[in-house]
This record gives C-alpha cells, sequence and structure tokens, in this order.
C-alpha cells in the first residue's frame, strides 16, 4: 500500500509538472502569436506610410468644374454659378431746346462734335436761322445766319469739315438754285456757286472722290430728273446724267463700293423702281425693283453692306422693310416694323441696329420708336419720345446717344429729346 503510495505520489509528481509545462507553452505560444500580429500590423503601416508614401510631386488633384450655359455668369466666392439675365432698355430724355421752332430743317454733326441745325420753317415762314447743340452741355447757341432763308433744303459735310447747303425754298415760295458754305472756324456763311437747277425734296450724297451728287427733286412745277455734281476744289457745279425717273421723296445712299442707289419717291405716282449711279462712269443703270413702291421712306447701309429701306407711303402707309443687297442687286422682303409709318427719321446706332422714329402710321402722329436689328432681322420697341412728331432731324453722336430735334405735331416745335440704349441685368 505504501509503495503503491508512493508511486502514486511519484506519479502525481511526476504528472503534475508535466501538464504545467502544456500550459506553460500554450500561453508562449499565444502571447507570441499575439506580438508576431501587433509587429505584423505595425510593419505593414511603417511600409504604407513611411517607405512606399508617394512624394508630393507626384500627387494629382483633378477639380471638375460645371461648364457654364449662360451668356452672363455672376461669380461668387463658391465655385458655382447663377445665371442673369441682360435686357436692353430704351430711354428718352428731353434736352435743351432750340431757340426758334423748326420743322424741314437739316442737322450735321461738326468735326467738333457739335450738331448744327439750319433753316427750316416755322409760322413764320422759311428761317434762315442756324444754332449749335453741344451734347457736352445740353444746350444751344446760335450761331451765323445763312445768308438766304430757306426749309426743305439739303446739307452735307465736305471733306475739308465745311457744310454745304442746297436749294430748298425761301420765306416768299420760291424755289432756290442758291448755295452756301458754313465754316465751322469762323461760324460764318458765304455764298457759293449756283446749281443749274432750281430744287427743292432733293438728295445730297458724298462720293468718294470728294464731290457732292445732289439728285432729283420738285421745282414747285414738275418732279426732277437731272443730276448735278459739285466740286469743292473748283466751287463749280456740272450737270452729270440724268436719272432714269424723275422723283421726290426718295431714297438715296451711298454703297460701299462706291456706287449711289436711288429707289422710290414719287413722281406723279408712287414708284417702286431703283437705280444705280457710277460715279467713273457718271452714268445710271437700272437695278432690279424694289417688293413695294414707296414715297418718304428711311434708307439705312447696313454692317453687312445691305441697305435697309422702310416705311413709306403708298396707297396706305407701309408697315414693311426691305434689304437691297449690292452684291446680287436684287431686293428681299425682311421683318415688318411693328407699327406702319412714312415721313419718319432712321439712324445707324454705334452696335449696327437701326433706330426709327416718329413719323406718321395710319394718318395718326406717333411718338413710337423701334429698333431693327440685322442679324436676327427683327423689330423691338424702342420706347416711345416724350412727343409725337415728323418733319423733325435724328442725329447720331459721337457718345452715341441720338438726338432728335423740332418737327411738328400739329405746331411746330423747338423741343429736342435724347435716345439712349443701356442694358440691365
Amino acid at each position: 500500500m505504501h509503495n503503491n503510495q508512493a508511486y502514486t505520489e511519484f506519479g502525481t509528481k511526476n504528472i503534475g509538472p508535466h501538464k504545467w509545462w502544456h500550459h506553460r507553452w500554450a500561453k508562449i505560444i499565444f502571447i507570441s502569436f499575439i506580438v508576431l500580429t501587433i509587429l505584423a500590423v505595425t510593419l505593414s503601416l511603417v511600409l504604407k506610410f513611411a517607405v512606399f508614401r508617394p512624394k508630393k510631386s507626384e500627387i494629382t488633384t483633378t477639380t471638375t468644374t460645371p461648364p457654364l450655359t449662360t451668356t452672363a455668369p455672376t461669380s461668387l466666392a463658391s465655385s458655382s454659378t447663377i445665371p442673369t439675365t441682360t435686357t436692353q432698355q430704351s430711354r428718352w430724355a428731353y434736352t435743351g431746346n432750340m431757340n426758334y421752332e423748326r420743322e424741314d430743317h437739316t442737322a450735321c454733326v461738326l468735326i467738333d462734335e457739335k450738331v448744327l441745325v439750319a433753316g427750316g420753317r416755322n409760322d413764320a415762314g422759311s428761317l434762315n436761322t442756324v444754332e449749335l447743340y453741344d451734347p457736352s452741355t445740353g444746350f444751344w447757341t446760335m450761331t451765323g445766319s445763312m445768308n438766304i432763308a430757306r426749309a426743305e433744303h439739303a446739307a452735307s459735310i465736305l471733306t475739308n469739315g465745311k457744310v454745304l447747303v442746297t436749294g430748298g425754298e425761301n420765306d416768299i415760295g420760291d424755289i432756290l438754285n442758291s448755295t452756301e458754305l458754313y465754316d465751322p472756324s469762323t461760324a460764318t456763311w458765304t455764298m457759293t456757286s449756283s446749281m443749274n437747277t432750281a430744287r427743292k425734296e432733293h438728295t445730297a450724297s458724298v462720293l468718294t472722290n470728294g464731290k457732292i451728287l445732289v439728285t432729283g427733286g420738285y421745282n414747285g412745277t414738275d418732279y426732277i430728273k437731272s443730276v448735278e455734281l459739285y466740286d469743292p476744289l473748283t466751287d463749280t457745279w456740272t450737270y452729270t446724267s440724268d436719272m432714269n425717273y424723275q422723283r421726290a421723296g426718295y431714297i438715296q445712299s451711298v454703297l460701299t463700293n462706291g456706287k449711289v442707289l436711288v429707289a422710290g419717291g414719287l413722281d406723279d405716282t408712287h414708284l417702286n423702281s431703283a437705280e444705280l449711279y457710277n460715279p467713273l462712269t457718271q452714268t445710271w443703270t437700272i437695278t432690279n425693283n424694289m417688293t413695294h413702291a414707296r414715297w418718304t421712306p428711311t434708307a439705312s447701309v447696313l454692317t453687312n453692306e445691305k441697305v435697309l429701306v422702310a416705311g413709306g407711303l403708298t396707297d396706305d402707309y407701309v408697315y414693311n422693310a426691305e434689304l437691297y443687297d449690292p452684291s446680287t442687286e436684287t431686293w428681299t422682303t425682311t421683318g415688318s416694323m411693328n407699327i406702319s409709318r412714312e415721313d419718319h427719321t432712321a439712324s445707324i446706332l454705334i452696335n449696327g441696329d437701326v433706330l426709327v422714329a416718329g413719323g406718321f402710321s395710319g394718318g395718326y402722329l406717333t411718338a413710337s420708336a423701334e429698333l431693327y436689328h440685322p442679324s436676327t432681322e427683327t423689330w423691338i420697341t424702342a420706347g416711345e419720345m416724350n412727343i409725337g412728331r415728323f418733319g423733325h432731324t435724328a442725329t447720331v453722336l459721337i457718345n452715341g446717344k441720338v438726338l432728335v430735334a423740332g418737327g411738328s405735331n400739329g405746331g411746330i416745335l423747338n423741343s429736342t429729346e435724347l435716345y439712349e440704349s443701356f442694358q440691365i441685368n
């Protein structure tokens, strides 16, 4: 028993340490596994962020900016854009009154940017008074008077800066062939050689060679087809070839190719005929007829070299417009004005648009104005003048504004107003 016991105890004593080493090795293996895991994780992090970390120069950042689809985006501090709508606005405002009421006068922009208004008529008859408008002050001042009172005459700026006035009707109803020159440097008028034919309601154009081409008109009895040239260098008038048609109240435009286009007007009947004058050959040739006959329309040479003819009078007031293309010598209809009108004015603005203002519409005086956009061949309204008028002048100033002066609204006017367009975002 004792030996067995002893064996048992020995056995017990031998078996106990064997189990303990098993537990110890298990602990060692477990701890080692944890340590190795920690070391593996640490090594992985070190390799990722220290050894294989890219250099700054190798880092590329891509920023995507959304495309802009508006024509006028407003930029904010953030990366977003807000589209804005730009609209063109028109404004008419009174400026200084002329010293004299007048209609059927002329207006020219001088080299010093002032506007010279000459002659015309009021209730007392034709005028010889002349005045200057200063855009910088908005005031009118009197300057030297013409030697002869005249209305329904023509005025032309010569290449030397002087102003030539021709013909017209005096204060006792005589049709004139006299002409005179205004010298801005002395503010005086001097008589010059007379035309060969007395005429009013005619047209005068400055040719590319510096000469003045005077055509057509009315002599108190008949409409005229005779044409003459004034040479400023010799102060002489000479006849050139007659037009094919006698006419008054027509349009006349110097084309970019140097030729002169004449169209429409009145010769006992309303005309749609058109013809071209060639200064090189001093001859007239028939070109294609307008699509509509018209008397007292307006004509504007556009920046695309075409000629816009608008409005006028036939058996009724005309609201349609048409374009003459010098390259093909053809007429095509374009967008119609919003209202009919005749005895109105047309002005080519700095941006190439055409402003028409006033006149008669359907037998009634109108103060309305509208703009023609050559790029779209459309018309939009351009506000209203402060007063309806016909027989007025419209002059584009150097600052881009348009000066409308005088005319009549049943009574003859001395009021003047300015048109300007501006954009609102």
